[in-house]
């Protein structure tokens, strides 16, 4: 980037009361030329995924209940609701969008919070139609509201020591910021729209398992875009929250295990971006990134091995008390309570084989009860290590008992170095869209992945889907 990084003193001098303006200038001075290839190239990857996710969702009980709710509301028709045929307002169309795009767990994911970036994505579609945005203007501000929730995630990772969900605690401010940037707030009211979206985010892992789940994605988004419009037109907040006494780290992330580290907010500002450094991965399994290892790992084992389901007798997996602790479902009743379970991944594994991906069939609500799946989980075990007692995506372990007598063991560790191939994920992406139709897939894959050359709103045009 252009601007030179933050020192040492510099930092120390911040730290005396200037957080909250010194990021807000700086997230406001961003500019597309400063944005590195090795990011915009990416984020249109991510943004494609992302709107594939929301279409995907459409069949989800949560999303239809979401839909129609919003459809009844009759609000002033601002924004897509991404495959549903209508238009409602800014903020709620980002909510709805939002929740579309987390309801399969599809979702980008990584160790730190804000690595989630369903925000400021449905962020910059919403406000990016209402505001006739340019797509260059669209990556800008999703890159800036990136950077924002990434430092709110670095600085405040204490908070989810306490139980609050990331997304839900930092996704406010990386959507205020995106919604700001393409509303051209100043940078004053780019502090008020922080002082307004940062204390009305919170979030608990407790809804994991339960359709409020995705109001981890879906309410960040709609209260960035509200804060930064009501911002916009005057309305005044807290313009130093990151900053003295009862701050945002203070009140959310004092007391965890891992402390508030007020410094990273500013550290090396102007430096890499967090979209860069932080390992950002896409999902390819509809669920909990916790399950994922145990997923991959049996994946693994049938196409090294050559095996069939049939061959499998039974799979141990041991896993972490966090991973159990947020997917701890043994049994799970509903595609929801799917989605946060290790057993029922594997399980699906040995009902289908070897999925096309991106596998989301062992996570809906028939699937859950389907006596195909109940019996394959019976030769599913799963066993804590309680010694293992960290956070994040440390190692699982899987143990394969095969039917010939052969034992066969892994163990699989963080999957972000796994990255899929750029083919790969526009495959999947493709098939996530698949439900708007050819013309309409292909249309939306050449608008994301050449968006600088186009305008939000042809991309929300692509989007719609059928009216009725």
């Amino acid at each position: 980037m252009n601007a030179p990084a933050t020192t040492v003193a510099e930092r120390r001098s911040i730290q005396a009361g200037q957080i909250t303006r010194t990021l807000s200038e700086h997230l406001v001075g961003l500019q597309f030329s400063d944005i590195p290839a090795d990011a915009v190239e990416p984020l249109k990857i991510f943004t494609l995924e992302c709107v594939g996710h929301m279409v995907h969702a459409l069949p989800q009980p949560v999303s239809r209940l979401l839909a129609n709710h919003t459809r009844e509301l009759a609000a002033a028709p601002q924004s897509v609701v991404v495959g549903s045929g209508f238009r409602t307002s800014a903020a709620e169309a980002a909510y709805v969008n939002a929740s579309l795009a987390h309801a399969d767990e599809l979702e980008s994911y990584g160790a730190l919070p804000g690595t989630c970036l369903i925000p400021p994505i449905a962020a910059a579609l919403a406000v990016g139609e209402v505001a006739d945005s340019s797509g260059r203007d669209f990556l800008t501000a999703v890159i800036a509201g990136v950077e924002m929730q990434g430092r709110l995630g670095v600085a405040g990772i204490g908070a989810c020591d306490r139980g609050f969900m990331g997304i839900s605690l930092v996704g406010p401010g990386g959507a205020g910021v995106t919604a700001g940037r393409l509303l051209n707030l100043t940078t004053e009211q780019m502090q008020h729209c922080l002082g307004v979206a940062l204390p009305l985010g919170n979030g608990s892992t407790r809804g994991c398992g339960t359709m409020a789940h995705v109001h981890e994605a879906g309410v960040p988004a709609r209260t960035g875009v509200f804060a930064a419009q009501v911002a916009g037109q005057g309305f005044t907040g807290c313009a130093d929250f990151l900053d003295g006494d009862y701050s945002w780290g203070e009140q959310y992330a004092a007391g965890g295990n891992r402390p508030y580290d007020p410094d990273a907010l500013t550290a090396d500002l102007g430096g890499e971006l967090f979209f860069v450094k932080a390992r950002i991965a896409p999902k390819r399994y509809g669920s909990c990134g916790l399950t994922h290892q145990s997923i991959h790992g049996t994946i693994e084992i049938l196409r090294e091995h050559n095996l069939s389901p049939d061959d499998i007798e039974s799979i141990d997996v041991i896993v972490p008390t966090f991973a159990d602790r947020i997917a701890p479902y043994r049994d799970p009743q509903n595609g929801e309570q799917a989605k946060f379970s290790i057993r029922q991944g594997v399980a699906g594994l040995l009902v289908g084989g070897i999925p096309e991906l991106p596998y989301t069939e062992a996570f809906y609500d028939s699937s859950a009860q389907d006596p195909r799946y109940v019996a394959a989980r019976e030769r599913v075990t799963i066993t804590v290590d309680s010694s293992a007692n960290v956070r994040g995506f440390a190692d699982q372990t899987l143990t394969v008992r095969l039917r010939d007598g052969r034992t066969l063991t892994k163990v699989v560790p963080n999957l972000q170095s796994t990255q899929p191939a750029l083919d790969d994920r526009l495959a999947m992406a493709r098939r996530t869209l698949a439900p708007l139709g050819a013309e309409a897939t292909e249309r939306t894959v050449d608008l994301v992945m050449n968006l600088e050359q186009h305008s939000v709103r042809d991309l929300a045009a692509a989007l719609l889907g059928p009216t009725r």
